[in-house]
């Protein structure tokens, strides 16, 4: 989902309670099972996702299952959740019983591509504040990852909800740190701001993937807003000119893209041709130099974001 879930990659969710963290990852885990785009973030293809929630009940947790399926508006079939009352004698992941019933459960259903855990405070034994709980569990971790199994791990704030409880060692082996901040509005239960406070993976070609947004669930729909959180940079004159070829490439034969008029690098490229800044008489080295230095310019200036074959203005 996006370049932030992949098989490998480690997420740490952080939130206060109630403000939708399990609807946010259900939605996540149901839209990556399927191959389906969500929010701003593309899905690559269908993939195998395991659900593991272990605090509410089992009741619960199948009407939130009902919900995913309800905004679906399908079931999703490589999607596997998992109750702990479902499972006969959970034991802390923390704990060699605990490692051994998850691998037994992974290949129960034949293998997956991620994994969410939903939450730390009720799937590891301990006590939270310390950091012996979660170095206990760091073995999982690891071999998650050497198996390729991409993983996210919710996780409550305290009463400062500006930080995850207790140890900040969690974070560490983490690849991406999301903070999830409570947004009020009248027409819906669950809204929020989220935040990536860590993106090891982040480069300018992703940053649209990594900004700041406001999510909301509103009349059973997923929403987002990533433009108020675009602070606009300078960019010199050249690019602005860059900027001016991809505006007239617009207005030519473009694509749908998270719901935002997009145009190929091709097109984008052949308009800069064709107003003169780059040129074709040049050698193909400098030229694509050229035209890395001010895409990228124009990337990290907040005017424009590409994946790696469209662009488009934000």
């Amino acid at each position: 989902m996006g370049e932030w879930f992949f098989t490998t990659s480690r997420t740490l969710l952080i939130g206060p309670t109630g403000v939708g963290k399990t609807n946010f990852s259900m939605a996540i885990a149901g839209r990556s099972a399927i191959g389906r785009n969500f929010l701003h973030w593309r899905a690559y293809r269908p993939s195998r996702i395991l659900y593991i929630d272990g605090e509410m009940s089992a009741r619960l947790f199948k009407q939130r299952l009902a919900d995913l399926v309800r905004r679906l508006g399908e079931i999703p079939t490589t999607l596997f959740p998992f109750s702990h009352e479902d499972i006969e004698n959970f034991a802390p992941l923390n704990t060699a019983a605990g490692a051994a019933i998850l691998n037994g459960l992974i290949d129960k259903v034949g293998g997956v591509d991620g994994i969410v855990f939903d939450n730390v405070m009720s799937l590891i034994a301990g006590d939270m504040k310390e950091e012996e709980g979660w170095r206990q569990t760091l073995p999982l971790v690891t071999s998650l990852t050497k198996r390729g199994i991409a993983q996210v791990w919710l996780d409550h704030t305290g009463h400062d909800e500006t930080r995850g409880y207790g140890t900040k060692t969690r974070e560490w082996r983490m690849d991406n740190v999301i903070h999830l901040t409570t947004v009020e509005r009248p027409d819906s239960d669950v809204s929020f701001r989220l935040e990536f406070r860590k993106a090891r993976t982040r480069t300018p070609e992703m940053r649209r993937d990594f900004q700041d947004a406001t999510i909301a669930l509103v009349n059973d729909e997923w929403t987002v807003d990533v433009t108020a959180s675009v602070r606009r940079g300078h960019v010199s004159p050249l690019g602005e000119k860059f900027l001016d070829a991809l505006h007239n490439a617009l207005c030519g034969d473009t694509v749908q893209h998270y719901g935002r008029r997009a145009v190929t690098l091709e097109l984008w490229k052949a308009e800069c041709f064709k107003i003169g800044i780059l040129d074709r008489d040049k050698p193909p080295k400098p030229t694509s130099a050229l035209w890395s230095k001010y895409r990228l310019e124009l990337i990290a200036a907040n005017r424009i974001a590409c994946d790696n074959t469209t662009a488009w203005i934000v």
